[in-house]
């Protein structure tokens, strides 16, 4: 075999190793996410609840958080602990809560709080780990899941923005408990973690930490049947259960230009998906296939739609299994003219008046760059809640963006800060049919000047 010829051959099993590699990064975006979060947040196992006793600052470096309420979060294993108990109370009038329980593929298993499957009532969750058969006793919900571990976000949706209602939604919060069905009779307290005023960082690494956090999936999880065309992948990526990952120099080149390929294939995408409604440029990050498939763990045979599920756990966490009754979500990225949101110039949203919610609404500014709250800023978002807030005579209500704060209307303006570049998400919590049958729409954002770039 001539040096010519060997090339020729090096040069395909490259091209091969980089073709795969890209595809399985866009596969792999949902775990790879949970895994940050969990390796981040609760690396030994034993947090119990982590919480954030103060509403979400830029510390929070997740992927497209929310600073108008109060995060609960946990990351239970009932593959290793057995069946895990989620003891839900009831909720009141005053204090909701919106959650999900999802697997590490971030599919929910169901939702709970006012929206869920308890309906506010509250409930006694039994979640148990694939190929549980034991018999279960009287009085839980049971979640079977498909992975040997999940994780929950519970949101207490505060009534209005002052510290007493955050006092009492803490409170609320407090009496969630979680614990093993084998310790039901007697259940322990619940171990808890406050992360306010802490760095937490769980932004996607496109480079080489990102296939280290897929490995851990894949040592850890099982095999589900859809997705075993992409077990003969990874191990031609060198990713195989019950082996060391150890790529050589030259495949950590491949590896890591393919996953920040897969990177900017996700993010064209993104940033081109269609409007929600006609007539303007607000969108929802994924198909209606994967809408569908969240709902019934994508148990349709004829489609996977996994590239859009790539691009909406790019820029976010978390799986809803009633998408657009407790909460939905619209992001835009372009002006009214169709150019990219760019941070030194200034811009008007006018939302119009009565927003279909039965709880508030809200526009909250990312970083365009990684999708979370700007670095150094304090405030990230407007809301129906907002302290201040300037409605005009027709009940509209002008929503500002940009270097600096329109005159006379802070409390309507959200700082672009130390960002080049920024995206908007609308959130609506409970949700009025007329979102989802597309008879209310948002109008695009207007660009109204030009700024100098700020220094520093």
């Amino acid at each position: 075999m001539n040096a010519g010829h060997k090339d020729a051959q090096r040069d395909i099993a490259a091209r091969a190793y980089h073709r795969r590699a890209v595809e399985a990064a866009v596969w792999g975006i949902p775990v790879v996410n949970y895994e940050l979060m969990r390796s981040t947040m609760d690396p030994a196992g034993d947090a119990g609840f982590l919480y954030w006793s103060t509403l979400l600052d830029w510390r929070n470096q997740t992927l497209t958080p929310n600073p108008d309420l109060i995060y609960y979060m946990a990351f239970m294993d009932p593959g290793t602990d057995g069946p895990i108990v989620l003891d839900i109370p009831a909720g009141t009038d005053e204090h909701v809560l919106n959650g999900s329980v999802c697997n590490v593929w971030q599919v929910p298993l169901e939702d709970v709080g006012r929206f869920g499957a308890d309906a506010g009532a509250g409930a006694r969750y039994l979640i148990v780990p694939p190929g549980y058969e034991d018999e279960v006793p009287n009085g839980y919900t049971v979640l079977r899941s498909d992975t040997r571990r999940v994780y929950a976000l519970l949101r207490s949706v505060l009534p209005e923005s002052t510290q007493e209602s955050l006092t009492a939604g803490l409170e609320y919060c407090n009496r969630i408990r979680i614990y093993p069905l084998s310790d039901a009779s007697a259940p322990p307290e619940t171990p808890r973690r406050d992360l306010a005023g802490q760095l937490v960082d769980t932004r996607i690494t496109y480079d080489l930490r990102f296939w280290e956090a897929l490995d851990r999936v894949v040592q850890a999880e099982p095999w589900l049947d859809r997705d075993r065309p992409f077990a003969e992948m990874l191990a031609f990526l060198g990713i195989r259960r019950g082996e060391v990952f150890a790529p050589s120099p030259e495949q950590v080149s491949l590896l890591e230009g393919a996953v920040q390929e897969a990177h900017e294939f996700l993010r064209h995408a993104y940033e081109n998906e269609p409007p929600f409604t006609g007539g303007s440029n607000w969108f929802f990050p994924a198909g209606t296939d994967f809408v569908r498939g969240q709902g019934d763990n994508f148990s349709d045979g004829e489609v996977y739609p996994y590239t859009d599920r790539g691009v909406i756990y790019h820029m976010a966490f978390i799986g809803l299994k009633r998408l657009g009754i407790g909460q939905f979500y619209l992001v835009d990225v372009r002006d009214g003219d169709g150019e990219l949101f760019d941070s030194s110039r200034g811009y008007r949203l006018r939302v119009p008046a009565n927003v279909p919610v039965s709880q508030y609404w809200s526009v909250t500014m990312y970083d365009g760059d990684d999708h979370t709250f700007i670095r150094g800023n304090d405030k990230y978002s407007v809301s129906s809640q907002t302290p201040g807030l300037a409605v005009n005579d027709d009940g509209t209500v002008d929503v500002y963006f940009g270097p600096d704060a329109e005159s006379g209307r802070d409390a309507n303006t959200i700082r672009t800060g130390a960002s080049a570049s920024f995206e908007l998400m609308f959130r609506f919590y409970g949700v009025g049919a007329e979102v989802m049958q597309k008879q209310w729409s948002l109008p695009d954002v207007e660009r109204l000047h030009d700024g100098d770039r700020r220094q520093g």
